[in-house]
């Protein structure tokens, strides 16, 4: 016992008096500075491009989401968005990543737009013969190619933080329904930009003088007559 002792208390002091060869371990912070990415700059949206996204995006809506002609989409999309899928699986309507939905309609409001791209909240309104609740999707946008190939394809389509109940009761806004916020319809033959209401003078004023002319060259060749006979007194 005495032995046993004595060799433990042998180890002990060694523990203690023996030097550390271990190289000592670096606690100091390394890496740098953290950089925090800085968010995309904001870009003024021209009715031009807003016009020419909606358009895709309404098309996009009414095929990969409506499941009508589905394989339509494919060319509406970028990489990103059908990566897993083969063309196959895409054009036979097996999309797990965007959910079906009877559309009937479709309205829309500006999200973002930055140097990255563009988004929308769509609110999708169901087909009657559906029975299902309205909902609220939020779509992304950016362009692809160069010159005057540049064009617009979807890379986002995800659910929006609305519940039905919410979009059903036209609650959740902070300053009324959602659907006072999302109110212009979108559609692949109304996605156009909102001109200035003179245009629509254009025709009117087309149709007047086609028919003032007629009456203004009448009203001269009376006025000639007539003056005529007063001066040779017929």
């Amino acid at each position: 016992m005495t032995v046993t002792a004595g060799v433990v208390g042998s180890a002990l002091a060694i523990g203690f008096i023996w030097p550390n060869t271990a190289p000592p371990e670096n606690t100091k912070p390394t890496g740098g500075t953290v950089k925090i990415a800085a968010p995309p700059k904001h870009m003024p949206l021209k009715l031009r491009d807003r016009a020419a996204a909606l358009a895709v995006a309404s098309r996009f809506i009414d095929t990969a989401v409506a499941r009508k002609n589905v394989d339509r989409a494919w060319g509406l999309v970028t990489p990103t968005l059908h990566a897993g899928y083969t063309r196959k699986q895409w054009d036979t309507a097996n999309l797990p990543g965007i959910p079906p939905f009877p559309v009937a309609e479709a309205r829309w409001r500006l999200q973002f737009s930055d140097a990255k791209g563009i988004g929308f909240t769509m609110a999708l309104f169901p087909t009657k013969a559906s029975h299902q609740q309205a909902q609220v999707f939020m779509i992304g946008l950016h362009k692809v190619g160069a010159g005057t190939h540049r064009h617009w394809l979807v890379d986002n389509w995800q659910a929006a933080p609305t519940t039905a109940s919410q979009v059903a009761s036209g609650g959740g806004g902070a300053t009324g329904g959602v659907f006072d916020q999302i109110s212009p319809r979108v559609s692949a033959t109304s996605a156009k930009a909102k001109e200035s209401p003179i245009w629509l003078l254009i025709p009117v004023g087309l149709l007047s003088l086609a028919l003032l002319i007629p009456a203004v060259i009448a009203g001269t060749n009376w006025y000639r007559d007539r003056r005529a006979r007063a001066l040779f007194g017929e």
